[in-house]
This record gives structure tokens, sequence and C-alpha cells, in this order.
């Protein structure tokens, strides 16, 4: 019996490309273009594909996790905007940051869904590979900050989702190790549900963009957020 209910944010309960574009808007200015969005998100994207694959390493040993996260977010602008230093790729990201925190928008049914489970007494807890920093700005925006028991966000233990360090420090922020008792909801097969089973949780793939499933089996499937009062 499930007692503890984890979720992805970012594509899960937060529309993360239209969070993503209203936040570049903010670095580009006059510059602004779809098809430049569409360059930026494609660098983005990769970049935290990437790492979470382990193909982009930290630079150096010893780093801690605030100089990591501030490195590898670094990566997608100096990328971007070709010739620029590494210092002026750190202050346009924390400008991209605070945008993200501007315009948050829902995806369809998750304060719905955020209200259903908490009222059947569900403990929830979001665990993002997003930056800690927007996290509370995203969850007032969607209107369920109140509802959410606990949060944990890759930078926070210097490692991403799907690897296993990721879930052991989350664990043990939420003070909980029994994975049976838990169910992870994400829309990410590599990361979300392939993360999950490993570390022996019951997963449950938010198929939002309707791919087909890869090798990563999650123990649900829902196309809709709606559809976890059937499982829940």
């Amino acid at each position: 019996m499930y007692k503890t209910i984890i979720f992805d944010l970012d594509d899960t309960l937060n529309d993360d490309t239209k969070n993503v574009k209203e936040a570049f808007r903010t670095i580009a200015h006059e510059n602004y273009s779809d098809k430049e969005f569409e360059r930026f998100h494609k660098i983005d994207k990769e970049i935290w594909r990437y790492r979470a694959a382990g193909i982009i390493k930290d630079p150096r040993e010893g780093m801690s996790n605030e100089e990591k996260t501030k490195w590898i977010r670094a990566q997608r602008f100096l990328r971007y905007f070709k010739g620029i230093t590494y210092e002026e790729a750190v202050k346009i990201n924390d400008i991209y940051t605070e945008g993200l925190k501007l315009k948050v928008q829902a995806i369809e049914g998750a304060k719905e869904i955020i209200k259903y489970l908490k009222d059947k007494k569900y403990k929830l807890v979001i665990a993002s590979n997003g930056p800690s920093i927007a996290i509370p700005a995203k969850l007032k925006g969607l209107g369920i900050n109140e509802y959410i028991d606990e949060t944990f966000a890759a930078d926070e233990c210097g490692s991403m989702k799907p690897h296993m360090y990721f879930y052991e420090a989350l664990f043990n922020k939420i003070n909980n190790h029994n994975t049976k008792e838990m169910l992870f909801i994400g829309d990410e097969l590599e990361k979300d549900i392939k993360g999950g089973n490993e570390v022996g949780m019951d997963t449950c793939w938010f198929n939002i963009r309707n791919e087909n499933e890869s090798a990563y089996k999650p123990t649900y499937e829902i196309h809709k957020l709606e559809e976890l009062k059937k499982i829940l």
C-alpha cells in the first residue's frame, strides 16, 4: 500500500516548455524568435540528457554541489552564446533562473490531482532535476505549495535522476527508505522510470507525449493526470 507519492515537477505538473520559453525571453530580449528558442531548447535538453547519461562530467573532482550546479547550468549558455566567458554564462544563468519564476504554466489537472491525493492522506513529495531555487515559485504558481510535504532537487546532492545517489539523498531528506510504500510519477522514461525501477520503487509513466514504450517498464502508464484516480 502506497503512503508516499513522489512527483517529478517539469512536464509532469509544470508545463516546462512554456515555462522555459518565458525564461528564455528574459535573456534573448529583442533577439527572441521561435527559431532561436527552438535552437536554445535543443541545446538545453541535450545538456541535461548528456549529464544524466554521464557523457558530460564535472571538470574536476572535489567540486562542491553548488560549484557543480553552477558549472553545468553555464554550459548551455556557453554553447548557445558562442564566444562568451564562463563568468558571463553564470550571470546569464542567474537571469534565466529568475525568469523561470515569472510565468508558471500548469499541466492540465495538476492542482486537482494534487489536492485529491492530499485529501486521501498521502505524503506528497516533489523530486526534480531542475534548480531548487525555482521550485517554491513553481509550486506557488501551480497553486499546490500548501499540499506538498517535501521537495528535493538534484542540486542539493550534485547528482541527477536516474543516478542512485539522487535517490539515496532524496530518501535521507524525507527520512524514509521503504521504497515499497512509494510510487514515483514522472514523464521521462530514461530518468524517472529507469531511476525509480533501479531503486525498487513502483513507477508511473506520465506518457504526456504519447510515445512508444521503451525498455524501461513502468508499473503503470497514464496519459492524463486524472487517470491516477484509478490507481490511488
